[in-house]
């Protein structure tokens, strides 16, 4: 997904398919507001994008922001509104309005990456 690599995701990334399909993208940053929290970032069809603080053993997972301007926005949006949301600029939000499957696939081109960039050297 390019949107991963602006963000600064190389590894931590899972993308689900078919009639559903969702993204999730572990950030390496962390939110100023919970510096204590790891962050992810999920993209579904359904609703766009959000910026989630992830659960743990004692905390559930909570959404720190949505990207409502557009279910599939240009990577660059992505990559600005996850920036603003890890310093604390950005908050709320409504989700973005569902996708028709059959235009979902045109969306998406400006995602497709053909190969990793040139310093990412070994996934493994």
């Amino acid at each position: 997904m390019r949107s991963a690599v602006p963000c600064g995701c190389r590894r931590a990334t899972a993308c689900e398919g078919g009639a559903r399909p969702a993204a999730y993208l572990a950030l390496p940053g962390r939110c100023v507001r919970h510096p204590d929290r790891d962050v992810m970032a999920i993209w579904s069809a359904r609703s766009g994008w959000k910026v989630v603080l992830e659960n743990t053993s004692r905390r559930p997972s909570t959404v720190l922001a949505r990207l409502a301007d557009a279910t599939v926005p240009p990577p660059a949006v992505v990559e600005s509104f996850v920036r603003d949301v890890l310093s604390g600029a950005r908050e709320g939000g409504v989700p973005a309005p569902s996708v028709d499957a059959a235009a979902l696939g045109d969306l998406l081109v400006s995602y497709v990456v053909r190969g990793w960039p040139e310093d990412e050297g070994s996934l493994f």
